[in-house]
């Protein structure tokens, strides 16, 4: 995962919205979970899910539930942080 899949998120609005979603919450939550605090379908947010899955920014708990993945966000953060 790098640069290119969090700026990918600047693009794709459902995208983000169920990331910042999963960040907020904290604790893994299911698709129906998330579909009903943002407003939008299930079928919406389990596309936005399988895409955040294959960009490895939320990891798969079970069955329709994820949580994010903070390891990767965090390494790009630092990376950019400590840029000289």
């Amino acid at each position: 995962m790098g640069s290119e899949e969090l700026e990918g998120l600047r693009r794709a609005d459902s995208q983000r919205e169920v990331f910042l979603c999963l960040v907020e919450n904290s604790e893994p939550m299911s698709s129906q979970e998330i579909a009903g605090k943002l407003g939008l379908t299930v079928n919406a947010v389990n596309i936005a899910l399988f895409n955040l899955n294959n960009k490895e920014l939320i990891e798969r708990v079970s069955r329709g539930v994820y949580k994010y993945k903070l390891g990767p966000i965090l390494k790009e953060l630092l990376i950019k942080y400590f840029e000289v």
